[in-house]
C-alpha cells in the first residue's frame, strides 16, 4: 500500500501518535496530552500513514515569515530509507524562503544531509543560569561541554555580522525596565534595535510588526522609556520554545542586558525546551554557563548560495562528525 502523508489532524488518532514516538524515538516517554498539545499548537505537522499505520512524524514551529524549527522527527526504523527524505521535504516546501532549523539523533543525520541542511555550528539549548535552573532535563549526549570552541573560533567575523564589544555606559546611570508585553511598544523603535544591533542592515518594519505581534511570547528592556533590548520566542505551550530576534542597543551591550531579557524570556516557557540560533559574532556570548551547545543542530539556509566565508561560521562541514559519533 502506498504511503500517505498528511498535515490534517482531524483523522489522526494521538494515541498511536503517542505510542509511535515512545516505540520509534530513543529515551521517549511521552505523554499523550502533552503529545496531542503540542502537535495542535504547532504551525505545521506531518503524518505518514501506511493505511491505518503511522509510520512516521514530524512538527515544526514558525513564526510564518522567515524562521521555522523542525522536531520530534521519528520515522519507524524499516521506512526511513523510504520515507524522511518525503517527510523532510514537505517542510521545505510548506517554509520555502525560510532559515529551517532542526535538530534530532544521529540516526537521521544522513537524511537531513541528504535533503541540502548543514550542521549548524551555532546552535543552543537554554538550560538556566544557575544550578538548580535546569530547564530542560538535558541529554548530555546532544550536547557540546562547556564553552567548547571549533578551530578558528572566535576568529574574525564575517563581513555584516556584528562584534559585541562593551559599551562605555555608565551602570549606575541608567534605570532600566523590563515588560514580557508589546503594549505600548513602537515597532519602529524594535525595527531600529534590530537594524542597529545587527551591523545596520534595514529591515521591514511591516516584518518586525508581523513577528512581534504573532508570537506567543515577547520581551522588552527601555531605560526611562528608550527601548534599549528585545527578543520574542515561538512555543508550543508544552515542551519546545524557539528564542529569536534577541537584539540589545550597541550602546548598552557588554553589562548582561541580553542576558537578562534572555532569562526573562526563557522563564516563560518554563519546563520547554529552548533552542535558539545565533550569527558568529554572538557565539561567545551564548557559549558559557545557561547554555549548551548542539551537537545535533541542522539549518536548510533561505540563502544556500552564501559566500565559502560565511558558510564556514555557520556550517560544519559536510559529513562532518564528533569523535563519539564514528
Amino acid at each position: 500500500m502506498a504511503i500517505v502523508y498528511t498535515d490534517d489532524p482531524k483523522n489522526i488518532d494521538f494515541n498511536k501518535v503517542t505510542d509511535f514516538i515512545n516505540s520509534s524515538a530513543t529515551g521517549k516517554n511521552a505523554e499523550f496530552n502533552k503529545v496531542i498539545k503540542a502537535f495542535l499548537n504547532s504551525t505545521y505537522c506531518v503524518y505518514a500513514l501506511d493505511g491505518e499505520e503511522i509510520v512516521g512524524v514530524g512538527r515544526a514551529l514558525s513564526d510564518d515569515i522567515e524562521w521555522t524549527l523542525i522536531t520530534d522527527l521519528t520515522v519507524s526504523e524499516e521506512r526511513r530509507d523510504e520515507i524522511t527524505g518525503n517527510i523532510l521535504g514537505k517542510f521545505l516546501e510548506r517554509f520555502k524562503g525560510h532559515e529551517i532549523f532542526a535538530y534530532t539523533d544521529s540516526s537521521y543525520y544522513k537524511y537531513f544531509g541528504d535533503s541540502g541542511f548543514f550542521r549548524s555550528k551555532n546552535s543552543f539549548t537554554f538550560s538556566g543560569y544557575e544550578e538548580g535552573e535546569d530547564l530542560t532535563g538535558l541529554d548530555e549526549s546532544s550536547f557540546l561541554p562547556l564553552g567548547f570552541k571549533f578551530e578558528n573560533e572566535y576568529g574574525k567575523v564575517p563581513e555584516g555580522f556584528p562584534v559585541h564589544e562593551k559599551s562605555n555606559i555608565n551602570e549606575a546611570s541608567v534605570n532600566i525596565s523590563y515588560s514580557s508585553s508589546i503594549e505600548g511598544i513602537d515597532i519602529n523603535e524594535v525595527n531600529e534595535l534590530l537594524s542597529n544591533a545587527f551591523g545596520k542592515k534595514k529591515r521591514d518594519v511591516n516584518i518586525t510588526k508581523k513577528a512581534f505581534e504573532g508570537s506567543r511570547y515577547v520581551q522588552f528592556a527601555t531605560d526611562r522609556g528608550k527601548l534599549i533590548g528585545c527578543a520574542r520566542a515561538e512555543s508550543d505551550g508544552v515542551s519546545q520554545g524557539f528564542i529569536l530576534n534577541v537584539a540589545v542597543d550597541p550602546s548598552y551591550q557588554g553589562h548582561h542586558l541580553g542576558r537578562e531579557v534572555v532569562s526573562r524570556l526563557s522563564a516563560q516557557m518554563e519546563g520547554e525546551n529552548i533552542f535558539l540560533n545565533t550569527h558568529p559574532g554572538s557565539v561567545g556570548f551564548y557559549n558559557r554557563k545557561g547554555f549548551r551547545r548542539n551537537k545535533n543542530a541542522f539549518l536548510y539556509p533561505a540563502h544556500p548560495d552564501m559566500p565559502p566565508e560565511v558558510k564556514r561560521g555557520f556550517f560544519l562541514p559536510k559529513g562532518y562528525r564528533f569523535e563519539d559519533e564514528y
